[in-house]
């Protein structure tokens, strides 16, 4: 279980991801039921959850993918980057 100086500051570094991925035209939501975060790069694209994991900031389960939680910035061009990609792949427009 989490405490709640560590809650506070997983929900702080959402925070920043969240104006990061804002500032490059990605689409965010907001769990009410965790710390997490939606991002897609669309309005009908699928959603990708990130959340905040031992100073990282995670996104894909089955391959790890993660970005240190201290650079908002850099994790969010990563997060665009991978959706671009993911969003672009067959049968997809880009």
């Amino acid at each position: 279980m989490m405490n709640g100086s560590g809650h506070s500051r997983d929900l702080c570094r959402l925070v920043e991801l969240c104006r990061e991925l804002a500032k490059l035209g990605v689409h965010v939501g907001v769990s009410d039921a965790r710390p997490a975060v939606s991002v897609r790069g669309g309005l009908t694209d699928r959603k990708v959850w990130v959340e905040v994991d031992a100073g990282s900031f995670v996104w894909r389960r089955d391959d790890l993918a993660r970005h240190p939680a201290d650079d908002p910035a850099g994790a969010a061009a990563c997060l665009a980057d991978y959706l671009k990609d993911r969003d672009a792949g067959p049968g997809r427009r880009s």
